[in-house]
C-alpha cells in the first residue's frame, strides 16, 4: 500500500498494550489461564483440491496486521509478552506469507515454524486450561484445548470492539482513503461509458486490490440494477442509455474495511440528479445530529423521517412526513438499516449487545434490519447510508394498499429505471467530536 495512505507510525504499541489489557480482563473473568488466538486454515470446496481464498481471522488481525497468515496463532498469557506461532511452510506449489516486520512485531515473542507440528511444539503440553477462539477445524481441533469459541471469551471480546483504538481508527480512515480512490476511477470509468465489468476493474486497479482482498463483494450497478440492494452481478456491456450508477464498495488497511456509497446520475440536470442532491443534503443533516448518549434507533428513525421528507418535497408521496412514517410509507422507499459498526468486520460485532455479558438488545418490530441498537458512544465507528429506492415488489404492495392513491405513479415510472439512490459515510466519534473519515478521504484526492 502506498505509504501516504497508512499512517499509523508510534500506534500499534499502544493499541497492543490495551489489547493486552483487554484480554486479561476476559481471561480473569473466564477463569481461563491463556487463550490462543487462530488465524485460521484454507477450507477446501467440496470434492475438490482447489481452496476458497484465505483470509486471517479477525480475532488475529486485531492483534497481527496480516491478513494471509494460515495456521498460526497467537498464545494470550496474563502477565507475560504474547507469543506469535507463525506457520511458514515450506512450499514451491503455493505462495508462502512474507517473515514478519514492521513496528507490531517488536510486541510479540515470534516462533516460526515451517508446518503444524512446529505451531504445536510451541505451545504447552497441557492445553487443558487454553481456551482456542476463531474459525477452528482440522488438526487443531485435537490438541487438547479445553474449549473453543467459550462465550465467557468471546462475547466481551466481541462488545469491546465497539470501542476503537486510535491505531484502529488510523486503520479505517487508511481503508476509506484508499477506498475513495477506488471510487474515483470508478466513477471516472462510468462517465466514459464503461460497462459494470470495466468499472469494478478499474476500482481494483485503483485500490491495489485482487478481488479476495475486497472486504465485501463490490456493488456496481447501473440503471435498474441500483434497485437491488445487494446486487452482485457485472454486465459485460454498457446498457444503451446510462441513466444512473450506484457504486458500494470497500477496502483494506491493516486488517481494518472501509464501506463508501455513492450514487451518480445518467444527465446533470435530470429529476434523479434532484434526487441524488436531496439525499446527500439529507444524509448531512444526518450526521450533525450524532452526538454520544443518543440512540442510534433514533438516528434510524429520522433518517425516515428524511426520505418521507423527500419523498414529499419532489413530489412522489402526497402526504406528510409524519404519516409516511408511522404508516409505513416511508419504508417502501427505504426498507434497510441506516448503517452498522465497522472496523475488523464490515458489520462489526457488538451492535446488538446490551452489555459485555451479551444480552441481546431486542429488535425493534418496526425496524427488522436494522443491525445497530446501541446508543451512540465516544469510540465507535460506524455507517451513515441512507438510501431511497424504487423495488418493484414492495412498490407493488404500495400500490394496492390503500396509501396507493397518494402516490404519483407517472413520478415513480420515470424514476423507476434509475434504480434507486445510496450515500454511505463511515463516522467515528471521537473525544473531540465527530469525523466524517470518508468525506475526509475524498477532501484528500
Amino acid at each position: 500500500m502506498p505509504t501516504d495512505t497508512f499512517q499509523t507510525r508510534g500506534q500499534y504499541e499502544a493499541h497492543h498494550a490495551t489489547l493486552q489489557q483487554r484480554y486479561e480482563r476476559v481471561l480473569a473473568a473466564a477463569r481461563w489461564d491463556a487463550v490462543a488466538v487462530w488465524s485460521g486454515a484454507p477450507r477446501y470446496r467440496f470434492r475438490d483440491d482447489q481452496a476458497y481464498a484465505h483470509r486471517s481471522g479477525p480475532f488475529y488481525q486485531q492483534w497481527v496486521p496480516a491478513s494471509d497468515h494460515a495456521s498460526s496463532l497467537v498464545l494470550v498469557r496474563p502477565g507475560a509478552r504474547p507469543m506469535l506461532a507463525l506457520n511458514l511452510p515450506r512450499d514451491y506449489w503455493h505462495s508462502v506469507p512474507q517473515a514478519p516486520a514492521g513496528e507490531w512485531t517488536e510486541s510479540f515473542d515470534i516462533a516460526v515454524s515451517s508446518d503444524l507440528a512446529g505451531v504445536r511444539a510451541q505451545l504447552p503440553d497441557d492445553l487443558s486450561r487454553v481456551a482456542v477462539i476463531g474459525d477452528v477445524h482440522g488438526e487443531p481441533e485435537g490438541w487438547g484445548f479445553g474449549a473453543a469459541n467459550p462465550a465467557g471469551i468471546i462475547t466481551p471480546l466481541e462488545f469491546a470492539r465497539l470501542y476503537k483504538t486510535p491505531y484502529e481508527v488510523a486503520c479505517i480512515a487508511a481503508a476509506n482513503l484508499r477506498g475513495a480512490r477506488g471510487h474515483r476511477a470508478a466513477r471516472e470509468a462510468f462517465e466514459q461509458g464503461a460497462s459494470e465489468l470495466r468499472i469494478h476493474l478499474a476500482y481494483l486497479a485503483a485500490t491495489g486490490h485482487a478481488e479476495a482482498d475486497l472486504p465485501y463483494d463490490n456493488i456496481i450497478a447501473l440503471n435498474e440494477h441500483a434497485a437491488t440492494l445487494h446486487y452482485g452481478r457485472f454486465d459485460l456491456e454498457p446498457p444503451e442509455v446510462r441513466r444512473s450508477f450506484l457504486i458500494d464498495a470497500g477496502a483494506m488497511a491493516g486488517g481494518y474495511a472501509s464501506d463508501i456509497t455513492r450514487t451518480y446520475p445518467g444527465e446533470r440536470d435530470s429529476g434523479f440528479a434532484e434526487l441524488i442532491a436531496a439525499l446527500d443534503e439529507a444524509q448531512q443533516a444526518l450526521l450533525a445530529l450524532i452526538k454520544p448518549g443518543r440512540s442510534y434507533v433514533d438516528l434510524h428513525e429520522e433518517a425516515q423521517r428524511a426520505i418521507a421528507t423527500i419523498l414529499r418535497d419532489v413530489g412522489i408521496v402526497d402526504m406528510e412526513p409524519e404519516d409516511m412514517v408511522r404508516e409505513g410509507v416511508s419504508n417502501v422507499f427505504l426498507p434497510h438499516g441506516l448503517g452498522h459498526h465497522l472496523g475488523l468486520q464490515v458489520h462489526d460485532s457488538g451492535g446488538k449487545l446490551a452489555g459485555p455479558e451479551g444480552d441481546p438488545i431486542p429488535q425493534p418490530e418496526a425496524w427488522p434490519f436494522l443491525r445497530n441498537l446501541r446508543p451512540i458512544e465516544a469510540g465507535n465507528v460506524f455507517t451513515i447510508e441512507p438510501g431511497l429506492y424504487f423495488i418493484d415488489s414492495l412498490l407493488a404492495e404500495l400500490e394496492s394498499s390503500p396509501h396507493g392513491r397518494r402516490v404519483n405513479w407517472d413520478a415513480v415510472a420515470s424514476l423507476r429505471p434509475c434504480g434507486g439512490v445510496r450515500i454511505e459515510d463511515n463516522v467515528w466519534v471521537g473525544p473531540d467530536g465527530v469525523r466524517n473519515l470518508t468525506r475526509e478521504a475524498f477532501a484528500r484526492l
